[in-house]
């Protein structure tokens, strides 16, 4: 079930402002939910760095300058 949740500002206020992105909350019955408090984010976002070398998965040999690239994109366009 992924219904909207609100948290009541009670609880807001004590708990730590950053600590609010980083709730997980879990049905533990059908009228009762448990929220807890994860101790690091979930996820980490990669940066833009971490995509260096990605096209290289795709690629054998020198990877294509960025106009081969778009004429090949835009070669699919008129399929």
């Amino acid at each position: 079930m992924n219904a909207p949740v609100t948290i009541p500002a009670s609880l807001l206020k004590w708990l730590k402002p950053e600590a609010v992105n980083h709730l997980r909350c879990s049905q533990v019955s059908d009228h009762e939910f448990r929220v807890e408090i994860m101790d690091e984010p979930t996820a980490v976002v990669p940066g833009p760095v971490a995509m260096i070398g990605y096209a290289r998965q795709f690629h054998e040999g020198a990877v294509p300058s960025s106009d081969e690239a778009m004429c090949e994109l835009r070669a699919g366009d008129d399929n």
